[in-house]
Protein backbone atom coordinates (compact mmCIF):
# COMPACT_ATOMS: atom_id res chain seq x y z
CA UNK A 1 0.00 0.00 0.00
CA UNK A 2 1.38 3.41 -0.81
CA UNK A 3 2.58 5.62 2.28
CA UNK A 4 0.80 9.39 1.44
CA UNK A 5 3.79 11.76 2.32
CA UNK A 6 3.24 14.41 4.96
CA UNK A 7 2.09 17.35 2.36
CA UNK A 8 -0.26 14.65 0.72
CA UNK A 9 -1.95 13.51 4.03
CA UNK A 10 -2.64 17.96 4.91
CA UNK A 11 -3.86 17.72 1.82
CA UNK A 12 -6.53 15.00 2.19
CA UNK A 13 -7.17 16.72 5.76
CA UNK A 14 -8.03 19.92 4.36
CA UNK A 15 -10.14 19.11 1.74
CA UNK A 16 -12.07 16.42 3.93
CA UNK A 17 -12.67 19.81 6.17
CA UNK A 18 -14.14 21.44 3.40
CA UNK A 19 -16.44 18.46 2.09
CA UNK A 20 -17.85 18.19 5.93
CA UNK A 21 -17.91 21.94 6.03
CA UNK A 22 -20.19 22.10 2.79
CA UNK A 23 -22.28 19.22 4.01
CA UNK A 24 -23.01 20.70 6.88
CA UNK A 25 -24.06 23.71 5.87
CA UNK A 26 -26.30 22.00 3.47
CA UNK A 27 -27.52 20.09 6.75
CA UNK A 28 -28.40 22.31 9.29
CA UNK A 29 -30.36 25.68 7.73
CA UNK A 30 -28.84 28.64 9.07
CA UNK A 31 -29.94 29.84 12.32
CA UNK A 32 -30.33 26.43 13.95
CA UNK A 33 -27.29 26.64 16.00
CA UNK A 34 -28.90 30.10 17.75
CA UNK A 35 -31.14 27.56 20.05
CA UNK A 36 -28.25 26.69 21.99
CA UNK A 37 -27.14 30.79 22.90
CA UNK A 38 -30.88 31.58 22.73
CA UNK A 39 -33.20 29.24 24.62
CA UNK A 40 -33.68 29.52 28.61
CA UNK A 41 -34.67 26.55 29.68
CA UNK A 42 -37.37 25.57 32.76
CA UNK A 43 -37.01 22.49 34.52
CA UNK A 44 -39.12 21.11 37.78
CA UNK A 45 -37.21 18.17 38.96
CA UNK A 46 -39.37 16.29 42.00
CA UNK A 47 -37.80 15.22 44.62
CA UNK A 48 -38.32 11.57 44.07
CA UNK A 49 -40.22 9.31 41.46
CA UNK A 50 -42.78 8.56 44.17
CA UNK A 51 -46.52 8.85 43.36
CA UNK A 52 -46.65 11.84 45.69
CA UNK A 53 -43.60 13.69 44.70
CA UNK A 54 -44.57 13.28 41.48
CA UNK A 55 -48.07 14.59 41.87
CA UNK A 56 -46.63 17.39 43.91
CA UNK A 57 -44.09 18.82 41.40
CA UNK A 58 -47.41 19.04 38.65
CA UNK A 59 -48.82 20.98 41.23
CA UNK A 60 -45.79 22.90 41.59
CA UNK A 61 -45.67 23.57 37.61
CA UNK A 62 -49.38 24.45 37.36
CA UNK A 63 -48.60 27.52 40.08
CA UNK A 64 -46.26 28.37 38.35
CA UNK A 65 -47.52 28.34 34.83
CA UNK A 66 -50.33 30.10 36.32
CA UNK A 67 -48.55 32.91 37.86
CA UNK A 68 -45.85 33.61 35.44
CA UNK A 69 -47.82 33.40 32.08
CA UNK A 70 -46.92 36.78 31.53
CA UNK A 71 -43.06 36.24 32.65
CA UNK A 72 -41.09 37.20 29.40
CA UNK A 73 -44.21 38.12 27.06
CA UNK A 74 -42.69 41.60 26.41
CA UNK A 75 -39.17 40.91 26.35
CA UNK A 76 -37.75 40.67 22.62
CA UNK A 77 -33.92 39.59 23.68
CA UNK A 78 -32.27 37.14 25.35
CA UNK A 79 -29.99 39.48 27.11
CA UNK A 80 -33.06 41.29 28.35
CA UNK A 81 -34.34 37.93 29.66
CA UNK A 82 -31.01 36.75 31.40
CA UNK A 83 -31.08 40.08 33.24
CA UNK A 84 -34.29 39.69 34.50
CA UNK A 85 -33.17 35.89 35.27
CA UNK A 86 -32.67 36.67 38.99
CA UNK A 87 -36.15 37.81 40.18
CA UNK A 88 -37.62 35.23 37.65
CA UNK A 89 -35.84 32.62 39.72
CA UNK A 90 -36.37 34.19 43.06
CA UNK A 91 -40.24 34.25 42.00
CA UNK A 92 -40.65 30.55 40.73
CA UNK A 93 -38.94 29.50 44.01
CA UNK A 94 -41.23 30.99 46.35
CA UNK A 95 -44.09 30.22 44.28
CA UNK A 96 -43.00 26.36 44.24
CA UNK A 97 -42.67 26.64 48.40
CA UNK A 98 -45.92 28.36 48.88
CA UNK A 99 -47.19 25.03 47.14
CA UNK A 100 -44.91 22.72 48.73
CA UNK A 101 -46.15 24.21 52.62
CA UNK A 102 -49.52 23.83 51.35
CA UNK A 103 -49.06 20.59 50.85
CA UNK A 104 -47.34 19.93 54.11
CA UNK A 105 -44.21 18.27 53.10
CA UNK A 106 -40.74 18.76 54.87
CA UNK A 107 -38.42 19.30 51.55
CA UNK A 108 -37.94 22.49 50.29
CA UNK A 109 -37.69 24.13 46.92
CA UNK A 110 -34.17 25.86 45.11
CA UNK A 111 -33.87 27.58 42.12
CA UNK A 112 -30.85 27.11 40.35
CA UNK A 113 -29.74 29.03 37.10
CA UNK A 114 -27.08 27.89 34.93
CA UNK A 115 -25.91 26.17 31.92
CA UNK A 116 -26.76 22.47 31.56
CA UNK A 117 -26.67 19.34 29.20
CA UNK A 118 -29.71 17.61 28.16
CA UNK A 119 -30.63 15.21 25.43
CA UNK A 120 -32.79 15.84 22.56
CA UNK A 121 -36.81 15.56 23.55
CA UNK A 122 -39.87 17.00 22.10
CA UNK A 123 -42.06 19.44 24.06
CA UNK A 124 -45.76 19.56 22.30
CA UNK A 125 -44.53 18.87 18.66
CA UNK A 126 -41.38 20.57 19.32
CA UNK A 127 -38.39 19.06 18.93
CA UNK A 128 -35.02 20.22 21.03
CA UNK A 129 -31.92 18.64 19.85
CA UNK A 130 -29.24 17.86 22.40
CA UNK A 131 -26.85 20.18 23.85
CA UNK A 132 -25.95 23.06 26.49
CA UNK A 133 -28.75 25.37 26.71
CA UNK A 134 -29.19 27.94 29.78
CA UNK A 135 -31.32 26.61 32.56
CA UNK A 136 -33.16 27.73 35.40
CA UNK A 137 -33.64 24.34 37.31
CA UNK A 138 -36.39 24.27 40.37
CA UNK A 139 -35.49 21.67 42.56
CA UNK A 140 -37.94 20.30 44.66
CA UNK A 141 -36.39 18.64 47.88
CA UNK A 142 -33.18 16.39 46.54
CA UNK A 143 -34.76 16.96 42.67
CA UNK A 144 -33.68 13.34 42.21
CA UNK A 145 -36.77 12.33 40.25
CA UNK A 146 -38.32 13.12 36.95
CA UNK A 147 -38.93 16.28 36.00
CA UNK A 148 -41.19 18.49 34.07
CA UNK A 149 -39.41 20.98 31.53
CA UNK A 150 -40.75 23.83 29.19
CA UNK A 151 -39.20 26.76 27.40
CA UNK A 152 -38.91 29.98 29.46
CA UNK A 153 -37.90 32.28 27.13
CA UNK A 154 -38.80 32.61 24.83
CA UNK A 155 -42.04 31.64 26.23
CA UNK A 156 -43.27 28.34 24.75
CA UNK A 157 -44.86 27.17 28.32
CA UNK A 158 -48.05 29.22 27.35
CA UNK A 159 -47.60 29.10 23.46
CA UNK A 160 -46.18 26.27 22.39
CA UNK A 161 -48.59 26.21 19.65
CA UNK A 162 -47.06 29.41 18.53
CA UNK A 163 -44.07 27.97 18.55
CA UNK A 164 -42.12 28.78 15.00
CA UNK A 165 -43.58 32.54 15.65
CA UNK A 166 -41.92 32.40 18.85
CA UNK A 167 -38.89 31.23 17.74
CA UNK A 168 -38.68 33.64 15.06
CA UNK A 169 -39.03 36.21 17.04
CA UNK A 170 -35.77 35.22 18.90
CA UNK A 171 -33.95 35.18 15.19
CA UNK A 172 -34.12 31.63 14.84
CA UNK A 173 -35.57 32.02 10.97
CA UNK A 174 -38.54 30.32 10.08
CA UNK A 175 -36.77 27.87 7.87
CA UNK A 176 -35.05 26.39 10.87
CA UNK A 177 -38.33 26.72 12.47
CA UNK A 178 -39.80 23.94 10.36
CA UNK A 179 -36.97 21.83 11.53
CA UNK A 180 -38.19 21.76 15.08
CA UNK A 181 -41.73 20.38 14.08
CA UNK A 182 -41.08 18.23 11.39
CA UNK A 183 -39.68 14.32 12.54
CA UNK A 184 -37.86 13.59 9.20
CA UNK A 185 -35.94 16.47 9.92
CA UNK A 186 -33.85 15.07 12.74
CA UNK A 187 -31.02 13.90 11.06
CA UNK A 188 -30.03 17.64 10.92
CA UNK A 189 -30.21 17.82 14.56
CA UNK A 190 -27.93 14.60 14.96
CA UNK A 191 -25.38 16.49 12.80
CA UNK A 192 -25.91 19.70 14.65
CA UNK A 193 -25.32 17.78 18.07
CA UNK A 194 -21.98 16.25 16.59
CA UNK A 195 -20.93 19.32 15.54
CA UNK A 196 -21.48 21.42 18.91
CA UNK A 197 -19.49 18.24 20.52
CA UNK A 198 -15.97 19.00 18.83
CA UNK A 199 -16.38 22.91 20.42
CA UNK A 200 -17.27 21.62 24.67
Amino acid sequence: MKAFRLWERVLIAVCASAVLIFALELAVPAGEGEIYKTLIRLHVLAESDGEEDQQIKLLVRDAIVAECAELFSDTPTTEEALSQIDSAASRMEAIANRVLAEQGVSYTATAVFGRERYPACEYDGVTFPAGEYYSLRILLGEGEGKNWWCCLFPPLCMNAADAEDSLDSVGISPSSGKVFTKKKYTVRFKLLEWFSCLFE
